[in-house]
């Protein structure tokens, strides 16, 4: 079993202060059978909630964050069944100091624009499969000198879809620099091409990600960020700056994390993003995990 919580006090430029999630909060549960000759049989559930008003995050989808049954393979891989995030987004919060949290000073919406894995029963499902698969096949290889290969795809069609959603990505992990790179095709048929990479030296680490989105009926989207943390004992400064180069949209924030514990930390963020108007933000928060 696992979890964790994000709660601070929020405040945006026209709006009053509050008690807001900085990132999504999760209660999850998940388990590894050893059947032999280096096979698993793996299991995950994760539901989401919102801890400020206690309601589940989705309310038409309890298990939000994931419920997937498969095998893994010390040789072969991992295959999954059910509903998880696709590789795009698996990779997308790997590259932005704000995890691709989407609240508060995060530059999610400048690592992919407007697109979303659905599309086609975004606002009736409340945006549950806005980065996840449901009824999806899920493949992860193992990693060869760093590099291994992700894809997903839904195995059933949704009648109102255009296409069938599928995902790939290829990603590196190295010890002082990771990539990624992947494609998404959603049910309306839109497509999206995103690629990242990730610096460290020693307690600084950069990180830069380009994203080009083709919407069926609508203009494309071209956004990039850049961005970078600073660590030192129990301190980590984050800052970053993203732009959709189509739109002018852009946002610059910068934020400071202190750790209590390894699993508790306070946090400071705050930001000023131009959409139809110049709008600021600060944030107060803590985070615990267990």
């Amino acid at each position: 079993m696992y979890g964790y919580l994000d709660l601070g006090l929020v405040k945006r430029s026209g709006d009053s202060a509050g008690v807001e999630r900085g990132y999504n909060n999760w209660l999850g549960f998940h388990g590894k059978e050893t059947l032999g000759n280096g096979l698993h049989a793996i299991f995950r559930l994760e539901t989401r909630f919102n801890p400020d008003t206690g309601e589940t995050e989705r309310p038409h989808t309890f298990w939000q964050g994931e419920s997937t049954v498969g095998l893994h393979s010390d040789r072969y891989g991992t295959l999954r069944l059910g509903r998880a995030l696709t590789p795009l987004w698996d990779m997308a919060w790997q590259y932005e100091p704000w995890v691709n949290s989407g609240f508060n000073a995060s530059l999610a919406a400048y690592q992919t624009g407007s697109y979303g894995s659905d599309g086609i029963h975004d606002v009736s499902l409340g945006y549950a499969d806005a980065t996840r698969i449901s009824q999806g096949i899920y493949y992860s290889s193992p990693a060869w000198d760093g590099i291994a290969v992700h894809a997903a795809i839904r195995a059933g069609k949704d009648p109102d879809a255009v296409s069938r959603v599928r995902s790939i990505a290829i990603s590196h992990a190295g010890e002082r620099w990771s990539a990624a790179l992947a494609h998404e095709v959603n049910a309306r048929s839109d497509d999206i091409t995103y690629v990242a990479a990730k610096y460290r030296m020693q307690s600084l680490t950069l990180m830069g990600s380009w994203t080009r989105h083709r919407p069926t009926d609508a203009p494309r989207e071209r956004t990039w960020l850049v961005a970078g943390t600073h660590e030192f004992g129990r301190h980590m400064l984050r800052t970053g700056y993203g732009r959709n180069q189509d739109s002018r949209q852009h946002k610059l924030s910068t934020g400071y994390v202190h750790k209590l514990s390894t699993r508790t930390s306070l946090y400071a963020d705050l930001y000023r993003e131009r959409q139809e108007r110049y709008r600021n933000g600060i944030a107060f928060g803590m985070t615990h995990s267990f």
